[in-house]
């Protein structure tokens, strides 16, 4: 089982992961700003990946007030098959007004 880690720099891109392979997903957010990365709901990732953490990371130890840092998602690979993973960084109360986008295409072999 791997532990394959992707940042902000891949998007659009195919993943390939194994059955039980661990995608954990970087990306750069400061929710100070109320910007905040959505994750999908079990229905968009079609039984293929499921989501198993969600956390933010400060970006230092003691950061500063007001810095940013990562959120990172993880999703285990459950079974084979392929699913686009979505995500939008924007505030709850502005829906339709997305700060930025963010798209991988996950690939599950056997």
């Amino acid at each position: 089982m791997a532990d394959i880690v992707v940042d902000g720099s891949r998007h659009g891109a195919t993943i390939t992961l194994r059955g039980g392979d661990t995608l954990r997903l970087t990306l750069a957010e400061n929710p100070t700003t109320g910007f905040r990365w959505s994750v999908p709901g079990p229905d968009a990732l079609a039984g293929v990946i499921a989501l198993r953490g969600d956390r933010y990371v400060a970006a230092s130890a003691s950061p500063a007030p007001g810095a940013g840092g990562l959120r990172e998602l993880c999703f285990g690979a459950l079974r084979p098959g392929r699913v686009e993973v979505q995500l939008q960084l924007a505030r709850p109360w502005e829906a339709n007004a997305p700060r930025s986008t963010f798209r991988v295409v996950v690939e599950v072999v056997a």
